[in-house]
């Protein structure tokens, strides 16, 4: 009985309700990685949440990386490692009163690039490599702004650089976006 009651409820409710929400979401994106190809980064996200439940987006962030200095026996050697991320993101929203908790799988391509610069010359490499990061963001909105805290695993391929380099860490990042309403969902 209570259960026929239920669904003759859902199905008479009215179509002037509140319904859930598409969004489109674009903005900034910062982060910072513990490995050294990674550490501090900036960059683009768009992005679109259908019925608030899902989230579909691409992100692009170029990380600045680290500059170290090795010494092989053919003398000191200044070592620069910089990466570009080009991802796609998907994940679930799950609200939780005010936030929603949005766990994720990114995945695309890393493109190390590495110089180094010693008495011999100067030499570049570069490598792309497949990347799927798991990981688990929190949104918190306020009107028509979204602040979205994210720590992410970075799994990559081992890119084939002069110098070899740590691919694999833990990133964490921040995005700023902005939220447009795209449609409503209707019976």
């Amino acid at each position: 009985m209570r259960r026929t009651l239920l669904v003759a409820l859902v199905c008479a409710t009215p179509p002037a309700l509140w319904a859930q929400l598409g969004e489109l979401q674009v903005g900034v994106v910062g982060s910072y990685g513990v490995r050294d190809p990674y550490r501090g980064g900036a960059g683009l996200v768009l992005g679109v949440a259908p019925g608030r439940l899902a989230y579909v987006g691409l992100r692009w962030t170029y990380d600045f990386g680290s500059t170290t200095v090795v010494t092989p026996p053919g003398g000191a050697t200044e070592v620069r490692n910089r990466t570009q991320v080009f991802a796609a993101d998907l994940g679930v929203q799950v609200p939780k009163g005010p936030l929603e908790i949005v766990p994720s799988m990114s995945i695309g391509v890393v493109w190390f690039t590495q110089r180094s610069r010693s008495v011999g010359g100067d030499t570049f490499a570069d490598s792309k490599e497949f990347l799927a990061a798991p990981g688990l963001a929190v949104q918190m909105s306020v009107a028509r702004v979204a602040i979205i805290p994210e720590l992410q695993y970075y799994l990559t391929g081992h890119p084939g650089l002069t110098w070899p380099v740590r691919n694999r860490g833990f990133v964490a990042s921040v995005r700023l976006v902005f939220l447009s309403e795209i449609r409503r969902i209707r019976r």
